[in-house]
């Protein structure tokens, strides 16, 4: 309760700050539309040309679109805003207090900043998807959305965790920076893994699992894959957060701030 009651705070004073800007808010919006069109002209134009490709259509490549869009929200929304503010932190030697906090300080130090400037993405996302639902991509039953739901969520903390795991180390590695990892990831997202070459497909679907990202989800979505997925989504989301707390752990105790 104690970790809640202070990213509540964290977000009230992120939103009170976002106030005093909101003709930005707006014009944020507007920048985002005309970034999506251009994001996914390509995907449109592609879709048009696969025709039945794997079953690919153009009303199922915009709606992976949407998952991928949302995961971009997850990037801008929690991802920078609180890698940026953890770097920042440990320039200006402010990260020590939170350390001292009665709360996780996984939680407070990477979920309690929140980029209030571009939280209508996930509006726009919702919005994406609707429209693709709307021109053909339906879903496969009510299992399948709820099957979905899981897999979402379990991709948005998979990815959280990515983003943690690519600035972490800049407690003991100053000068770290893994953000080029979580951008891959995401732009790789973009395109079903069924449409890579086999060897690209093996990694990504393996040894570095962007296919949890948007492709499983999406197929779950129409129904393409079994009941288990949503179950092994959840289950690799868990383990990414477990070994990700771990790791947490071992960086902390080996920061110099907290010897001093």
């Amino acid at each position: 309760m104690k970790t809640w009651w202070f990213l509540r705070a964290s977000w009230r004073l992120d939103a009170k700050a976002a106030a005093a800007f909101r003709w930005d808010s707006i014009i944020g919006v507007g920048v985002s539309l005309v970034w999506l069109g251009f994001a996914i002209a390509p995907v449109l134009a592609a879709g048009r040309f696969l025709g039945e490709g794997d079953g690919w259509t153009e009303a199922r490549l915009l709606f992976l679109q949407a998952v991928w869009y949302w995961m971009d929200a997850i990037m801008w929304v929690v991802c920078v805003p609180n890698a940026e503010a953890f770097r920042q932190e440990i320039r200006q030697g402010r990260l020590d207090a939170k350390f001292l906090w009665p709360a996780n300080s996984l939680a407070v130090v990477m979920l309690g900043r929140v980029g209030v400037a571009d939280l209508h993405k996930f509006f726009i996302a919702l919005g994406l998807g609707a429209w693709a639902v709307a021109a053909g991509a339906f879903p496969g039953s009510v299992w399948s959305v709820a099957g979905f739901i899981v897999c979402l969520l379990a991709a948005s903390v998979i990815f959280w965790a990515l983003g943690v795991f690519t600035v972490y180390k800049a407690m003991t590695l100053f000068k770290f920076d893994g953000s080029v990892a979580l951008t891959a990831a995401h732009n790789l997202a973009r395109v079903p893994v069924g449409m890579y070459g086999p060897v690209l497909r093996l990694l990504l679907s393996s040894v570095f699992p962007v296919i949890l990202i948007t492709t499983v989800p999406s197929t779950v979505f129409f129904g393409w894959s079994s009941w288990q997925l949503p179950l092994a989504s959840a289950t690799v989301a868990v383990a990414a957060v477990i070994v990700l707390k771990s790791a947490w752990r071992r960086e902390t105790r080996l920061y110099v701030g907290l010897q001093n």
